[in-house]
């Protein structure tokens, strides 16, 4: 663990060594938050998670047997959790 400064625009800089670790580069974004006497830097999401009602409508297909609406819904939640995942991974 090092030591960094703040500048006078409340700025600190990662090290170095951190920011290879931790695959960081320039102009990424992070969430702060405070948990107890911690200061905690997250890398921000990608992308704004996948809804359910984002996804509606995109499991139609011409001659495809309907499905039943809890079939519907676990077919969109496991395209949506994929697709979460893919863009995490990024």
């Amino acid at each position: 663990m090092g030591t960094v400064r703040v500048s006078s625009k409340g700025q600190i800089v990662i090290p170095k060594d951190l920011r290879q670790a931790h695959g960081i580069r320039t102009g990424a974004k992070f969430e702060i938050s405070a948990v107890e006497r911690e200061l905690r830097l997250t890398p921000a999401p990608l992308f704004a998670a996948t809804k359910l009602e984002d996804a509606a409508g995109c499991l139609y297909r011409k001659g495809r047997k309907p499905m039943s609406e809890s079939e519907t819904k676990a077919a969109i939640l496991r395209m949506a959790k994929a697709r979460d995942a893919a863009a995490e991974s990024r």
